[in-house]
């Protein structure tokens, strides 16, 4: 008789999706898994298959259910510059949280030392690119309502704020003191500051 699954399928997955953030891809086993999981290898390679095809479903798992809240502020309609400096401000709050010590999941996947399958590399571009795009979105909406300085190249400058982010969650991750990650944070919003265009007093 076939074996039948004991486990909750999403709970397993939310747990293996924490699991490959705490430790990354390359330094999880499947005896890992098995142990944060509490589901056996058949259960895992049954309903999720191999560790590779597991890891791609955390990171869609993460993309829409962290990455989405994070990246809110930048994909409403009417997200401009304010928005950008409200994405990156969101983080100010959370630098001294344990769960902040995590970083980005997809920019961790990103610096894996190992080769990474072809999916996961498309699952992490993927990923950039919306940030990206999202920034240059916003930088286009403030210049069309006359609140970006003149001379600033929105797809430079969004190219720039995305590796800003990437360089930020690098930095959360990092063991540098947190009010030095909080000094980072508050040069990165004032340097968005500089970005309006500020009517003249009369």
């Amino acid at each position: 008789m076939p074996r039948t699954k004991t486990f909750e399928p999403d709970e397993s997955l939310h747990a293996a999706m924490r699991l490959f953030w705490e430790k990354g891809y390359a330094q999880t086993s499947m005896d890992d898994v098995v142990h944060r999981t509490g589901v056996q290898r058949y259960g895992i390679y049954s309903t999720f298959g191999a560790k590779e095809r597991l890891f791609q479903r955390a990171l869609d798992l993460y993309r829409d259910e962290v990455a989405v809240r994070w990246m809110e502020p930048l994909e409403r309609s009417t997200a401009s510059l304010p928005e950008i400096r409200t994405f990156f401000e969101q983080f100010q709050g959370a630098i001294h949280r344990r769960q902040s010590r995590l970083g980005c999941l997809m920019v961790m996947t990103s610096m894996e030392s190992s080769p990474l399958h072809a999916q996961t590399r498309k699952r992490v571009a993927e990923h950039f690119r919306r940030l990206q795009a999202a920034f240059a979105v916003s930088l286009g909406r403030a210049r069309s309502r006359g609140r970006l300085r003149s001379g600033v190249d929105t797809e430079e400058t969004a190219a720039f704020l995305l590796g800003a982010t990437i360089g930020l969650m690098a930095y959360l991750r990092s063991p540098a003191p947190r009010d030095a990650v909080a000094g980072y944070l508050r040069c990165l919003t004032g340097m968005i500051d500089t970005l309006e265009l500020h009517e003249e007093k009369k």
